[in-house]
C-alpha cells in the first residue's frame, strides 16, 4: 500500500513539473489511476468458478464517480473462462474502486490475463495487471527411485500432463551413486507421462554392472515400474486415479 501511495505521489510531482515548465501555466488537477497489484494468482475448483477483486487507486479524489475504461488480453487463457467488465467505477469521495473479474475452471493447463486500464483525454494511467490461474486439485505424494548403471550423470526425466506439457524434470545424477529417490506431488485423477533420458543413448545400462531400473509409486501403489534397458528414452504413460 505504501508503494502505491507513493508511486502515485510520484506521478502527480512528475506532471506538476512537466505543467509548471510550460509558459501558461494553468491549475493542475492530475487525473492518474493506477491498480493496486501489478499481478494476482488463484486456483479454480474443478467445475467451479470464482472471482478475484482487483483495486484501482486515483491519485485525486472527486464529487462525482468516474468511469474508466478496461481492455484486457486473453490470448494466453481459454476461451470462455473469465468474464472481465469494460469499465471500472471510482465512486466520487473517494479515490478507490474495485474491477471485479469472474473466472471459471479452465482445465489443467495455467491460464493468464492482462488487465489494462485505457488513457483517455487528460486522464493518465499506470501498468497492466495479470492474473494467472489454473484448476486446483487434490494432491497426491509420488515417488520416483532409481537404480543406476555407474554412469548415473547420464541419466534424467520428465513428466508431462495430459497436455504434453512438461510439469516436473530430474537429473542428472553423481556417478557411481548407485540409486536416488525423487519425491514430488501430482493431482489426483489425471493423466502423466513420464520420460526417462539416456545421454549416451544405451538406457540404465553400462555393459558391466546390472542393468537399471526405475520405480514411480503412490501411497505404496506401483503407477510405473521400467527396466532401465532402452535406448535414449523411455516413455511410460500412468494415472493418479
Amino acid at each position: 500500500m505504501k508503494n502505491i501511495k507513493l508511486y502515485i505521489l510520484l506521478v502527480v510531482a512528475t506532471v506538476f513539473t512537466f505543467y509548471s515548465c510550460e509558459e501558461d501555466l494553468k491549475p493542475l488537477d492530475t487525473n492518474f489511476v493506477t491498480f493496486g497489484e501489478s499481478s494476482y494468482s488463484t486456483l479454480v475448483d474443478p467445475g467451479a468458478s470464482t472471482t478475484v477483486d482487483i483495486t484501482v487507486y486515483a491519485a485525486n479524489i472527486t464529487g462525482n464517480d468516474r468511469n474508466i475504461n478496461v481492455n484486457v488480453d486473453g490470448s494466453s487463457a481459454a476461451a470462455g473462462t473469465f468474464t472481465v467488465p469494460t469499465t471500472v467505477t471510482v465512486p466520487g469521495g473517494t479515490n478507490e474502486g474495485v474491477l471485479t473479474v469472474q473466472l471459471s475452471d479452465p482445465g489443467i493447463a495455467q491460464n493468464a490475463l492482462s488487465i489494462q486500464l485505457v488513457e483517455d483525454e487528460g486522464l493518465f494511467v499506470g501498468e497492466p495487471t495479470t492474473i494467472v490461474y489454473t484448476q486446483s486439485c487434490n494432491e497426491v505424494a509420488v515417488e520416483l527411485a532409481f537404480t543406476f548403471d555407474y554412469w548415473s550423470s547420464e541419466t534424467s526425466w520428465d513428466i508431462l500432463d495430459s497436455n504434453g506439457d512438461t510439469i516436473l524434470a530430474g537429473g542428472g545424477y553423481g556417478d557411481g551413486i548407485g540409486s536416488a529417490t525423487e519425491s514430488f506431488n501430482l493431482c489426483q485423477g489425471r493423466d502423466y507421462t513420464l520420460i526417462v533420458y539416456d545421454a549416451y543413448g544405451d538406457g540404465m545400462n553400462d555393459g558391466q554392472n546390472p542393468i537399471g531400473s526405475y520405480t514411480l509409486s503412490a501411497g505404496g501403489t506401483v503407477l510405473v515400474q521400467e527396466s532401465g534397458n532402452f535406448g535414449a528414452s523411455q516413455s511410460t504413460a500412468f494415472s493418479t486415479n
